[in-house]
């Protein structure tokens, strides 16, 4: 299981995870991460969407932008911003020539730990296919077959790609997603669980 002290490394960005609070700490809530970025790095995260929980991101040091609703905004050390569900967005990224350390506690709705260890779960998942070559540009998994079984996890617990309309991430989850699972791909791989 994923619990606090849990780290997750990207290789694409060079960005540096730690889960600082899990399940365990926030009774299935949420989690609490700290996220350490290299100058310059791109946000590990393409733009999505929760319909069920918010977002907060806190910069402890060095500066970011990050995107809401498709507008690019800047943030520096010492400030903050919300994302309420239903709101696209992409998480911080490194605007500076020095290290950008962050934190982004999610609040859910109701309390879930599955939904705490399977959405932790398809972020090292996700990290672990990059290490083998096997995602896009931006960390999406590139065979179709493990792209619609994440998905599907992901959308299980209200978490959306905001460049494909949710009707049909649900219709691609609900079919190719559970077909993938049948062939033997996984959103999260046995050894986080």
């Amino acid at each position: 299981m994923i619990r606090a002290g849990f780290t997750i490394d990207s290789p694409l960005t060079k960005s540096h995870l730690i889960v600082i609070e899990s399940d365990l700490e926030t009774k299935g809530m949420g989690w609490l991460l700290e996220i350490h970025c290299v100058p310059n790095a791109q946000s590990d995260v393409p733009e999505h969407l929760h319909l069920t929980w918010t977002e907060t991101f806190e910069i402890i040091s060095g500066s970011a932008y990050y995107s809401l609703d498709g507008v690019q905004k800047s943030i520096k050390a010492g400030e903050n911003f919300i994302v309420l569900p239903g709101h696209r967005h992409i998480h911080p990224w490194n605007a500076g020539s020095t290290e950008l350390v962050y934190r982004q506690r999610d609040n859910f709705e109701h309390p879930s730990s599955a939904a705490v260890q399977d959405v932790l779960g398809v972020f090292a998942k996700r990290a672990d296919l990059a290490h083998e070559g096997k995602v896009d540009s931006q960390g999406r998994p590139s065979n179709p077959f493990q792209l619609a079984v994440t998905m599907r996890m992901l959308n299980k617990h209200g978490g959306y790609d905001a460049r494909v309309p949710i009707f049909l991430q649900n219709i691609i989850g609900g079919t190719l997603g559970r077909c993938a699972e049948l062939l033997g791909y996984k959103a999260v791989d046995p050894k986080y669980r």
